[in-house]
């Protein structure tokens, strides 16, 4: 049962980390003047992202069925339910780059020279930010949840 339980926790926390890296990979490739080879670069990384993303639900879910603290720990727990809303939230802000980074790649296949504002730019990098800093949040709900804080 240990041997289980660290493996579901490895895949957990690996996915988790390609996450995190692919997103700030993208917040530091949003620095860079954006043309059409930088916008497939991002599209690669937010492809990271959203495996990722699906990796981490996949042992998460595991790990609340499977694992060894079982479904009725975490039904339990606040800060499950909070770190669960936080990564919703998460969820939805990133599709707005996931679509800013598919438009950029498909006007740049139509137009060599294209290249999105500044403005535009500087908008979808606040997004990525935004995530960015609500995962720090995700890790802190975690950290709680796991210790039993708030049962």
């Amino acid at each position: 049962m240990l041997l289980h339980e660290a493996a579901l926790s490895f895949l957990h926390f690996t996915f988790a980390l390609i996450l995190v890296g692919a997103l700030v990979a993208e917040a530091f490739i949003l620095r860079l003047p954006v043309e059409g080879r930088v916008a497939r670069l991002l599209l690669r990384a937010d492809l990271f992202y959203g495996i990722s993303a699906v990796g981490v639900i996949a042992a998460g879910v595991a790990r609340v069925f499977w694992g060894a603290k079982g479904a009725d720990y975490y039904g339990a727990q606040p800060f499950f339910w909070a770190k669960m809303a936080t990564f919703a939230v998460i969820g939805l802000i990133s599709i707005l780059p996931t679509r800013a980074f598919i438009n950029w790649v498909k006007q740049a296949g139509k137009d060599v020279a294209f290249a999105p504002t500044y403005a535009e730019v500087k908008r979808i990098r606040r997004f990525v930010m935004i995530e960015v800093h609500l995962l720090a949040l995700l890790a802190l709900f975690a950290a709680l949840m796991a210790r039993g804080i708030g049962s």
